[in-house]
């Protein structure tokens, strides 16, 4: 293979060996990020099955796109041997964790969340695992657990079969009916991750045997033991859910991973034993006290879900420690939402607070004596509220980055987040569906208002008056009245083709998503065309007639960047990762560079086809989802500095645009650490106008 390198990636270390492919830390030296180097073994290139395996687990993995799988970078053959990339998983696997007995049951929690979000969606995809076990569940650096080696999943519709015995899977691990070569759904999978919970729980698995052959006889036919005797310091609660989840018939199982999760979760809130030996005092401490600081007492409690990533014990930690520097004892705080007078400081969360959407609160905590009053400014460029998404989820906070409040948790990307006319509510594209979310509610409860069965459904967007709607979906553009009612009975894009009210059904191009001007008569499509050898992205401006509707063809007004300029590296990678339009003349853009959606800022005035690469930090890169505030006299964008390469960090700015060029130097928002802890997700930036 060669010590050093295979195709474009630099090897760095042997991470492990199975029994078809080695994995190796790798460096890409295009993206500049460490990798997961998966190659098929030279002695297997011969035996077909192995081959299919390999093949299929490419493909497979390529198709599911969740934030709790780890993805995949690249597929390719080289050498005649084939390989894919995926992301370097720098926190370990799950085989370690329960190895060194450090998990407290709140990890367990918030493990087991992601865990069955990420099946719940592979399922939903038609998908079965068939091989779930801790090895093959990994961490990323912040402690998010991630699934990985779909190798021997397969299509529920499938036939194939890789024995001629049909038992496929770890027999540690696997279910009764694959224990019996019998046919597997969804809930084989439910029952590994039941067995994967078991083992978390206890140190062991259910059941122990001298052979596969043992093990697997056990599984089919013997019951699980009761998890209490092996761990009597375990909530009462979770005996029945260990018994349900590893049921022998399928049907007496959970039919969910979210159900066993929400199970699960459910006797977190039963008060823990002190003597408690699943976890360490820091995460005994967060159980049984960072309840108290975060639910307004006042509000009925419902099933509480606890996220445990370490920041949350560091901040704990950080002000209990603080309080006891101060005062030698801690001072309890004011519950949110109860109103002190004076409110003299405001502190806020070390990074963005994983609280499930039916508790989400304001996480500044009124102290008294620790900083001075910050005072957030109200219509500052015409806003007075940022709407935005951090590792896939919906946050709001004041302008000057203050009062930061999670609106959801569902870890998953979201796409066109956008303010209502009247500023309460914000909407915003999730997988197939669109979701609204009061912003202002005490309990923010997101609400879906429309799925569709498409392959592609890739924009939503609300027109400034609120009366219309442009859908992206199928590559092609539709206009239809926002009659909520109406488009939440289509299911595809052809019921809302046939929708009688519909304005525009535009397909003349591969249409991406788009933007609506300020006056509601002009849209500014993304679309997908032929540049050069590639396929690559055009910005086109049309007018629409919205009185005559499809009697009159849409006018392309302007298109560009190809028409009139060339961004530097363009030729090569003809992507633009975000654009937005003032509403008027003006376009910001950021071209592609790195992570995904980062690259060289450039500033479009369509009314004089003059474009300028504006890069305000230093004259630097990288720049990404620029956007203009409601008034167009400032931007919002986010910043990853490129000389520091791998080490660099995603920063929010806010700043006046007539200071572009005259300075260099801009502060950025004052935010919880690691608050964007993904440096290539595609976040996004949405301003609330000021109400007048």
């Amino acid at each position: 293979m060669g010590a050093e390198k295979f195709s474009r990636y630099e090897i760095r270390e042997e991470l492990g060996q199975g029994g078809m492919a080695t994995v190796y830390r790798a460096y890409d030296p295009m993206f500049e990020r460490e990798v997961a180097l998966k190659i098929l073994k030279r002695e297997s290139l011969n035996d077909p099955q192995v081959r299919e395996r390999f093949e299929r687990e490419t493909k497979i993995i390529a198709r599911l796109e969740h934030s709790a799988i780890v993805p995949v970078y690249d597929v390719g053959r080289d050498r005649d041997q084939l390989f894919f990339v995926m992301r370097y998983m720098a926190g370990g696997s799950l085989i370690e964790r329960i190895q060194n007995g450090t998990l407290s049951l709140a990890e367990i929690g918030h493990i087991l969340q992601r865990l069955a979000a990420a099946l719940d969606y592979a399922h939903s995809k038609g998908i079965i695992h068939r091989d779930l076990k801790p090895g093959n569940i990994l961490f990323d650096e912040y402690d998010n657990a991630y699934v990985s080696d779909f190798g021997i999943a397969k299509f529920t519709q499938g036939t194939a079969r890789l024995t001629s015995s049909g038992i496929i899977g770890t027999p540690t691990h696997m279910s009764p009916e694959q224990a019996k070569g019998e046919s597997v759904d969804a809930r084989s999978d439910i029952y590994s991750l039941g067995v994967i919970l078991f083992e978390m729980l206890s140190g062991k698995t259910p059941f122990e045997a001298t052979t596969p052959l043992g093990m697997a006889y056990k599984h089919a036919t013997e019951p699980a033991p009761h998890i209490r005797e092996i761990n009597p310091n375990l909530p009462a609660g979770v005996e029945p859910i260990i018994e349900k989840v590893l049921a022998k018939e399928r049907e007496k199982r959970y039919a969910s991973g979210a159900e066993l999760a929400d199970a699960f979760i459910s006797t977190l809130s039963e008060p823990l034993p002190a003597d408690v030996s699943l976890g360490s005092p820091i995460a005994l401490f967060l159980k049984t006290n960072v309840e108290e600081l975060i639910i307004p007492p006042a509000l009925p409690e419902p099933p509480r879900r606890i996220s445990l990533r370490p920041w949350i014990v560091g901040g704990v930690l950080a002000l209990v420690l603080a309080a006891f520097v101060i005062w030698g004892v801690p001072r309890a705080a004011p519950p949110i939402g109860v109103t002190t007078s004076p409110v003299t400081a405001t502190t806020a969360p070390l990074t963005p607070t994983s609280v499930s959407p039916a508790t989400a609160t304001e996480t500044s905590l009124p102290t008294e004596e620790l900083t001075p009053t910050v005072t957030a400014i109200p219509g500052i460029g015409g806003a007075d509220r940022i709407a935005l998404t951090a590792n896939r989820d919906v946050y709001v906070m004041d302008m000057d980055g203050s009062r930061v409040r999670q609106l959801t948790n569902t870890n998953m990307p979201k796409f066109d987040l956008q303010w209502l006319p009247g500023g309460s509510a914000l909407v915003y594209g999730e997988g197939n569906c669109v979701y609204k979310v009061d912003a202002e509610a005490a309990l923010a409860e997101p609400e879906q208002l429309a799925c569709f069965k498409a392959p592609r459904f890739d924009g939503f967007r609300v027109s400034p008056d609120g009366q219309h709607v442009a859908i992206s979906i199928e590559r092609r553009l539709l206009i239809l009245p926002f009659d909520l009612e109406a488009i939440s009975r289509a299911s595809s894009a052809f019921e809302l083709q046939a929708l009688e009210d519909i304005c525009l059904d535009y397909t003349d191009v591969a249409v991406k998503g788009a933007q609506w001007s300020a006056d509601g008569e002009r849209l500014a499509i993304l679309y997908q065309s032929v540049i050069g050898e590639r396929l690559g992205d055009t910005i086109r401006v049309l007018q629409v007639d919205m009185e005559r509707c499809q009697a009159a063809d849409p006018l392309i007004m302007d298109e560009f960047p190809a028409k009139h300029f060339l961004p530097e590296g363009y030729e090569r990678y003809p992507i633009l990762p975000s654009y937005h339009w003032d509403g008027g003349q003006r376009f910001l853009f950021n071209s592609f560079q790195r992570n995904v959606g980062y690259g060289e800022l450039y500033l479009y005035d369509m009314s004089a086809t003059d474009v300028r690469k504006i890069n305000p930090i230093d004259g630097i890169c990288c720049y990404g989802s620029a956007a203009f505030s409601p008034d167009g006299t400032h931007i919002l964008m986010t910043f990853q500095d490129v000389r520091r390469g791998a080490e660099s960090e995603t920063q929010l700015y806010y700043f006046p645009v007539e200071e572009i060029g005259t300075r260099t130097e801009f502060t950025p928002i004052d935010l919880p650490l690691r608050f964007f802890p993904d440096l290539r997700e595609n976040i996004q930036l949405a301003l609330r106008p000021v109400v007048p």
